[in-house]
């Protein structure tokens, strides 16, 4: 089976919202598809008769669930849920009850589209009969839809329905390569009384404001410095649903949507205030704790592009780029990959896939430049060997360092050395800011078996304050650039020191330090 392919959704034309004041037909319009063998539309069919569930309804739902992609289970991201498998992205217990009642085998309905579709089928036609739902009249299979979507949250539920569900029904969904589904305009369902209407947070205008109580209060004294990428693996609604239940233990601070709205963007959730610390990443990035120093951004779907899936939905990276542009100029976020970065960064075992290797990183980063303006972080470089002082970088060492070009890999023209010893003699690398900001910091060194293994880099403001320090091992990782972290420098001239003061018998590298 083929599961790469683009989707489709057929907007009614303007005949067809005429059609749209007609009354609910009694009688399922009958499906005309649109190649003579669409792969998964026999499928569908055959379920949908075997099962007495329209056929419509299934194909609705499916495509809700997975958008006709084939969930193969190793793309969850969705701490606490198990993974998702087939065409309706059934987990766990559902799935397990969705094989047995459709006589299938567990293994089958993870990896078999049609008996994942009978499943799905099978467990559909119990929902229906526990409503006491059944024959062919769309509108009436509502309340068996809500109780498959098995998503607690009554306004998530109520998304699920009619923003996701029955959406599809009325609009309809041309897939060439993989299904179809008519549109079916004249389907109306009553709108969900839910106990208030949509708040919008003052953060970020756009977005919905959806409390999660999974966070902690404040960021333990670090900066926001990070912006991280996720993908659910699963359904926009059952996604932000599951965040903000206080038996998952997880959040996030943002849920981007996979639907166009209107005007070219998705909805968006804010479930934390940037403020606190979602818990989205359990894994340290560069040295230090990931959640207490980001803005995590989740998206609903799959980790599309992996193993064949099919893009990334254009509107919904766009959305999500615009809601990134706004964190970065708000909290001065470096615009780079390793401040922009995705989940699989610093968990690359338990989360390889997430966002997915189809996640489009340039056009998204180009877009968030664009969108910021100025282009990229201009970077300031501090060469030990440009000489001193410079208009914005410049370099001071005692006569007890040795310049050198001994040992090939080194920035510029050349680097210095001392022996490691109990004295303060350090190299400072120096540099100007016209205005606090928050900054990435990295050197540059070379390595070789007589470097200290914990050369200490310590990181000062303009006015003297220590920002914080680095313990680097120059035995690896030479001929490039090193990460010492991200700090927020005053206005004037902040510095980098290289200190002589750690374990002898070794010697420091004083080469190059960048700051972006």
């Amino acid at each position: 089976m083929r599961t790469a392919r683009t989707l489709a959704v057929a907007v009614c034309a303007a005949a067809a919202l005429a059609a749209c004041d007609t009354p609910t037909p009694s009688v399922e319009p009958v499906e005309q598809p649109t190649a003579a063998d669409l792969r998964l539309d026999p499928m569908f069919a055959r379920a949908a008769t075997e099962f007495q569930v329209p056929v419509a309804l299934l194909k609705a739902v499916s495509f809700t669930e997975t958008g006709w992609q084939f969930a193969r289970g190793e793309h969850s991201d969705m701490e606490g849920l198990a993974p998702a498998y087939g065409i309706f992205a059934l987990r766990g217990e559902r799935l397990e009850r969705g094989a047995r009642l459709a006589g299938v085998s567990v293994a089958a309905a993870r990896t078999d589209p049609e008996a994942s579709i009978r499943a799905g089928a099978a467990l559909l036609r119990a929902e229906g009969q526990a409503q006491q739902v059944s024959g062919s009249d769309l509108a009436a299979w509502e309340p068996a839809v809500a109780s498959f979507s098995g998503i607690a949250n009554d306004e998530a539920r109520a998304g699920y329905v009619s923003n996701g569900v029955y959406r599809a029904l009325r609009l309809g969904v041309n897939d060439a390569e993989q299904a179809s589904l008519a549109a079916h305009p004249g389907v109306r369902i009553a709108p969900a009384v839910l106990p208030t209407g949509p708040r919008y947070t003052t953060e970020y205008g756009p977005a919905i404001w959806t409390p999660s109580p999974n966070y902690t209060s404040g960021r333990s004294g670090y900066t926001i410095a990070l912006v991280v990428i996720h993908t659910c693996a699963g359904n926009y609604s059952g996604c932000w649903s599951w965040l903000t239940n206080s038996t998952s233990g997880v959040s996030a601070h943002y849920v981007v949507g996979q639907t166009d709205i209107g005007g070219g963007v998705t909805e968006v959730r804010q479930l934390v205030d940037e403020d606190n610390t979602a818990w989205h990443v359990g894994k340290y990035w560069q040295g230090y704790p990931t959640n207490p120093r980001s803005v995590g951004i989740e998206h609903g779907g799959f980790s599309y592009g992996s193993n064949g899936y099919g893009p990334w939905p254009a509107v919904q990276y766009n959305t999500s780029a615009t809601l990134t542009c706004d964190i970065v100029k708000s909290r001065a976020i470096i615009r780079d990959r390793d401040h922009i970065i995705g989940h699989y960064q610093p968990d690359p075992v338990n989360r390889a896939h997430d966002p997915g290797q189809g996640f489009p990183w340039a056009d998204y980063m180009s877009r968030i430049n664009s969108c910021v303006g100025g282009g990229t972080s201009p970077a300031i470089t501090v060469d030990s060997n440009t000489g001193s002082p410079g208009t914005d970088a410049r370099f001071t060492v005692s006569a007890n360092w040795t310049a050198s070009t001994g040992t090939a890999g080194y920035y510029g023209t050349g680097y210095y050395y001392a022996s490691t010893a109990a004295v303060s003699d350090p190299a400072d690398f120096e540099f100007y800011l016209p205005a606090a900001a928050t900054k990435a910091v990295s050197a540059w060194y070379t390595s070789g078996t007589n470097r200290s293994t914990t050369a200490p880099y310590i990181i000062y403001n303009a006015s003297g304050t220590e920002l914080g320090r680095r313990s680097v091992n120059q035995q690896s990782g030479g001929g490039a650039w090193q990460s010492l972290g991200s700090y927020s420098f005053s206005a004037g001239w902040n510095k980098v020191s290289l200190s002589r003061w750690t374990t002898s018998g070794y010697v420091v590298i004083a080469d190059a330090v960048r700051i972006q």
